[in-house]
């Protein structure tokens, strides 16, 4: 018996094993192979993820940066200096003209001229100058002046630096001699320089600018890096490197091993050790039966994800359908538990997809939104509206992301936004079909299988309230009864309603000896006790069949099995003891059992046996007994039974439960004034 409870244990095993080869097999761990630059490639190469090529990006970004033209700009120091030159010339040729310092040197006054002069010019222009006026040379020198000034202005660049013909245009137009032309030619020419120069600082910010333009380059997911029979360039070495192709520390292998397997156990540990936490917090009305499966479940659906997660390896991450395990679990373990898995699926797909942050925001708030959405589902005809919210939120999640990381808004972003939306659509209906079957297999109780439960047009309510309608009645009783003091010790309230409605079920097999089924005529009247109580209590079984018959869920068999508990039929035993003269056991007029295992079974056990007694007592209600005193006794004498010892109810539960009953039955069975007969004369 032990190792049948503990048989679920493999599941945890299997997903771990699951897990490891699921990530050592997906793009984190990618095949190593040994290969040098200048190599030939002896397969073709696919990039598992998108990467940057970093190499091709660089050279974009040179080629922007050589497809800029320099900035230049004018120094208008180097006119400056021409025409200080000019003017220079000129003020020493007055000088020596006006005064004796060529006498005071002992020289020749060309050969002052020309040792001082900042324009070099033959010695017989030097004379020529000299003994020119001073009329004639200011003139010369305003020529001078204006036409350099004016080819400066013009700009004179390195590539364009010869105005020969430009100066000897300006200089045909005055009205100096021809000697005195060549002149004005030779210092023009000799002063002029370029002035329009490179701009270092605004050239380099525009080629700043041209290299930030440039998009970075990627190579895709599947992208061929290398094909089979080429040589390994170096920018294809570092691809291969930058995706973990390349066998370059084959110890950091071993490492990698360790490490994943040491994240697994500790990850898988806290999972665990939370899973049993909050599970038993908020499921105290759960057998451990029932919970090994549900651990079982949780188990196979996450050990399905990572498998699927590794399928789809290779394709855009939009096509996981993680939200599916989380919604199948919200539905059987509540929100909390179905957070945590989802989380722990996220985390490992990331490592095994090689994920970066778009994608686990992604799948996480997905996730979150699509437990929100689906736990608040009641009914099944809400699908549509539900898969369109989900699918809704994964797009705009999705665009989302990809603006916030700079992407922009291209086709292929609007498609693969385009499937995030389909896939959530299909996520939910997938699950909505598949819940059915999941109930089944793991027995988990979801809102929208208990309200369908509650209708009375389900096949075994019509007919118990065709052939059993005194059952129908107390049954209805009982569920309102349950309900209410479900909701008052916060147990599962719908769940304690069907139950409630399904309890009696199979007194459809024998209707005519239950009292509320009865007319004037009581076929126990005619029976031996012994042989009232095998009547009685086959109700229990032929309710189980019943359950068979119908395919009703294994919830409501528990219902059956245990709204009676063990407890002594007690009329029929104290009526088998007085007409018999031996001991009579109580043991034979014992139910079969089990006792209640969890709160709901036990509340409608205690609303079938207070709501009978009440009403059996009602015409004493008020006058010799009150309601709260009947109830507070049915409920004792269940407790000092034993019959809700082996059920999360406790003493502080009681008093609630009591006050519950009270009130109800209060509502039910309240005392009515007489009414005079009408005198009609």
């Amino acid at each position: 018996m032990k190792n049948k409870e503990y048989g679920w244990a493999i599941f945890p095993v299997i997903a771990i094993v699951i897990t490891f080869f699921c990530i050592v097999s997906g793009n984190f761990f990618t095949q190593k192979i040994s290969l040098q630059i200048g190599e030939i490639a002896k397969e073709t190469l696919y990039a598992p993820f998108q990467v940057e090529n970093e190499e091709a990006t660089t050279r974009k970004k040179q080629e922007a940066e050589a497809a800029v033209e320099n900035v230049y700009k004018k120094d208008s120091t180097i006119q400056e200096k021409a025409i200080g030159n000019i003017e220079t010339l000129f003020r020493y040729i007055n000088t020596i003209q006006t005064t004796e310092v060529a006498e005071q040197l002992q020289k020749s006054k060309v050969e002052v001229l020309s040792g001082r002069s900042p324009i070099g010019l033959y010695n017989e222009q030097y004379e020529i100058l000299l003994n020119a006026s001073s009329e004639t040379l200011e003139q010369m020198k305003a020529i001078c002046i204006d036409t350099a000034s004016q080819l400066f202005a013009a700009g004179i660049s390195q590539e364009d630096s010869n105005k020969s013909i430009e100066v000897r245009q300006a200089i045909e137009q005055t009205e100096l001699s021809a000697s005195l032309k060549k002149i004005a030619e030779d210092i023009i020419n000799t002063v002029l320089e370029p002035n329009v120069v490179i701009d270092e600082v605004a050239t380099n910010e525009q080629k700043k600018v041209a290299r930030d333009k440039v998009d970075t380059v990627y190579v895709l997911a599947q992208e061929k890096i290398v094909e089979k029979g080429s040589r390994v360039t170096e920018e294809v070495y570092k691809l291969l490197e930058k995706v973990g192709y390349l066998d370059t520390d084959p110890a950091s292998r071993i490492k990698q091993y360790i490490g994943i397997i040491l994240l697994i156990l500790l990850v898988g540990f806290l999972y665990y050790y939370y899973i049993r936490k909050t599970y038993i917090l908020y499921n105290k009305s759960i057998t451990r039966r029932h919970q090994n499966k549900q651990f079982s479940l949780i188990f196979i659906l996450y050990s399905m994800a990572l498998l699927v997660t590794r399928t789809l390896l290779g394709l855009p991450f939009v096509y996981l359908p993680l939200s599916v395990v989380c919604m199948i679990i919200a539905f059987a373990m509540g929100p909390h538990i179905a957070f945590m898995t989802h989380i722990l699926i996220v985390i490992f797909s990331a490592v095994i997809f090689k994920g970066d942050i778009v994608f686990i925001l992604y799948f996480i708030i997905a996730g979150i939104a699509s437990t929100l959405i689906v736990t608040r589902m009641h009914e099944r005809t809400k699908t549509l509206i539900s898969a369109v919210s989900v699918g809704g939120i994964q797009f705009a999640t999705y665009l989302a992301l990809k603006l916030l990381i700079g992407a922009n808004l291209s086709m292929s972003v609007v498609s693969e936004g385009i499937v995030a939306f389909i896939m959530g659509i299909i996520s939910v209906v997938a699950v909505i079909g598949a819940l059915p079957m999941f109930e089944s297999l793991f027995d988990f109780v979801t809102p929208m299988q208990l309200l369908e439960m509650t209708n009375p047009n389900q096949p075994i309510l019509k007919r118990l309230l065709i052939e059993a309608t005194g059952t129908y009645y107390h049954s209805l009783l009982v569920a309102n009864l349950a309900e209410a003091a479900a909701a008052s010790i916060g147990a599962n309230a719908l769940l304690a309603r069907v139950g409630g409605y399904y309890h009696d079920i199979g007194k459809l097999t024998c209707s005519n000896y239950f009292k509320e089924n009865q007319g004037i005529i009581n076929p126990h009247d005619y029976m031996t006790p012994k042989e009232s109580y095998e009547v009685i209590v086959s109700h229990v079984i032929a309710g189980i069949t019943l359950a068979d018959e119908y395919q009703l869920p294994n919830y409501i068999k528990d219902f059956i099995r245990q709204h009676h508990g063990t407890s002594i039929m007690q009329y029929f035993y104290v009526k088998a003891q007085k007409e018999s003269k031996e001991p009579i056991l109580e043991k034979s007029f014992q139910y079969p059992g089990p006792k209640p295992q969890t709160r709901e079974t036990a509340l409608v056990m205690l609303a079938d046996i207070v709501e009978a007694t009440v009403r059996s007592m009602q015409d004493k209600l008020g006058r010799e007994v009150q309601i709260e005193d009947v109830v507070r006794k049915s409920v004792k004498q269940k407790l000092e039974e034993g019959q809700l010892d082996e059920c999360e109810i406790y003493i502080s539960d009681l008093d609630k439960i009591i006050d519950s009953f009270t009130k109800m039955l209060t509502g039910m069975y309240h005392q009515r004034i007489a009414y005079p007969e009408r005198n009609d004369k």
